[in-house]
């Protein structure tokens, strides 16, 4: 009897982990624990999660949970289709600090061709830059973490154009998510921190919504854009907080996936964000067909080198764009940061003499209150110009902010040169337009600027200029200092 019963207790017992795997998924969800996860912050958990999330799409879909007050140190998960990857408030999801945990898909969260996927919770996704800098810094630059020398993985990985084993592929500083070709997707209320490069990278991804998430990287770290849409269409991205070195915001056609098509049909509402670089902005638009029928509108800029930016510089087209009821606050962060302190920038030149450089055109600026250290910056190039740009209802307050000195407009990335047109800033600089309408905007310069600003209204090359109800004063003449 006595050896019954030992035999029973010991069936009972490995029966145990089979049970609390059923309870736990009989109502969808799927709790990380149960696959072996640790969760103390130390131990690799890739294996448990990834487990769980494979388990949860065999299943058909489901919740997969990392639960409160847990702390899970991974390197690339890859999710599926029907699946919410649900962080509970209070729970940590840890990036690895080697790079070489990201396998070729080069990021922490990884999706493609997946369907009617939420990436939710209260919980963080912390990128763990500084370790990982100091991984690659120890393995690439002698140890030297000031030599940030790598691409972002997500280009050297599956996307290295000479294959993913070639000697010549370098380190990569891995993306915190990269969701290729996905539809119905949906990113919420996630707190995302430390990235090492871009944080949230959507590409060929259709029916997208990006909801009241909150990032936070560091001020020093370049290349760690805040969200980054990619040939994406039907895109709503609402009421996010987003503070980072690099762009806060950007719509994007890079070479690397051609294939997925333009940028469409995108709207950006109710966002607050703060960037050392661009905080909303358009840019390599690489490809046709290019980017159109975009939304900017009801956001907050602060401490930011550039509010509003659209900068063409290849062969994709840019039209349809409207920025409407924005508050920017820009100021002057010089060196290794892009800009010039502008709150509107709209810049249509050449990457290379061999580009074939796209049209930027019906573009629009209405209600817009700005307040920084330059003005606006509207410039095509000759044969190529901007083509129907409206500013209306725009108020430009010129301002000391910050310890920084200007004088010079930004147009890098330069083939040569500095790239720094050094010059009198304007309230509002104009060059090569057909087609720009200003109505009810006014320049206003405050006390104690600096000499190198000049004209209120500073044109020349453009075509059908039509003003109404603007006043564009010139700055005020220093008074030079008094004598003793």
């Amino acid at each position: 009897m006595r050896r019954f019963v030992w035999l029973m207790s010991i069936v009972i017992a490995a029966a145990l982990p089979c049970v609390r795997a059923a309870a736990a998924n009989s109502d969808g969800v799927f709790n990380v624990l149960d696959y072996g996860a640790k969760g103390d912050g130390t131990t690799s958990d890739t294996a448990a999660v990834q487990k769980a999330v494979d388990v949860c799409a065999a299943a058909g879909g489901g919740q997969v949970l990392l639960p409160a007050g847990k702390t899970f140190l991974t390197g690339v998960i890859t999710l599926h289709s029907h699946l919410d990857f649900h962080l509970a408030s209070g729970s940590v999801l840890k990036g690895s600090a080697d790079w070489h945990d990201y396998g070729h898909e080069g990021s922490l969260l990884f999706a493609k061709d997946a369907t009617n996927l939420t990436i939710s919770g209260d919980g963080t996704i912390d990128g763990n830059d500084r370790a990982l800098w100091q991984k690659l810094a120890d393995e690439q630059a002698g140890g030297d973490v000031n030599r940030p020398n790598w691409w972002p993985q997500s280009f050297v990985g599956d996307y290295w154009p000479f294959g993913k084993t070639d000697p010549r592929r370098p380190a990569g500083r891995p993306l915190m998510m990269i969701l290729i070709g996905c539809k119905q997707l949906h990113i919420r209320e996630l707190t995302l921190t430390n990235a090492p490069s871009w944080t949230v990278h959507l590409v060929g991804c259709e029916d997208a919504l990006i909801d009241a998430i909150r990032i936070r990287n560091a001020w020093d770290v370049p290349n760690c854009d805040g969200i980054d849409l990619d040939h994406c269409r039907d895109v709503r991205v609402v009421g996010c907080s987003i503070e980072c070195a690099d762009d806060g915001i950007v719509i994007k056609n890079t070479p690397n996936f051609a294939s997925y098509g333009g940028s469409a049909r995108i709207t950006i509402t109710g966002c607050t964000l703060a960037s050392r670089s661009a905080a909303l902005k358009i840019d390599e638009i690489y490809t046709q067909p290019g980017a159109r029928d975009i939304v900017f509108a009801d956001c907050v800029i602060s401490r930011s080198n550039r509010g509003l930016c659209i900068q063409s510089r290849d062969e994709g087209d840019i039209q349809n764009v409207i920025f409407s009821n924005i508050i920017i606050e820009t100021r002057f962060w010089t060196g290794k940061w892009w800009g010039s302190s502008e709150p509107i920038t709209v810049y249509l030149a050449p990457r290379s003499p061999q580009t074939q450089l796209g049209h930027v055109r019906n573009i629009r600026f209405n209600n817009i209150l700005a307040r920084g250290e330059n003005g606006a910056f509207l410039s095509g190039t000759p044969g190529h110009p901007l083509e129907d740009i409206a500013l209306d209802h725009v108020r430009i307050e010129m301002a000391k902010i910050g310890d920084e000195k200007g004088g010079f407009y930004d147009l890098r990335p330069q083939n040569s040169g500095t790239g720094l047109l050094q010059m009198k800033l304007a309230g509002v600089y104009a060059r090569e337009i057909a087609g720009l309408s200003i109505t009810q905007t006014k320049v206003i310069w405050n006390e104690g600027l600096d000499d190198y600003y000049g004209l209120g209204f500073d044109q020349a090359n453009v075509k059908n200029l039509d003003t109404d109800h603007v006043d564009f004063p010139d700055a005020p003449v220093k008074a030079p200092p008094k004598t003793p």
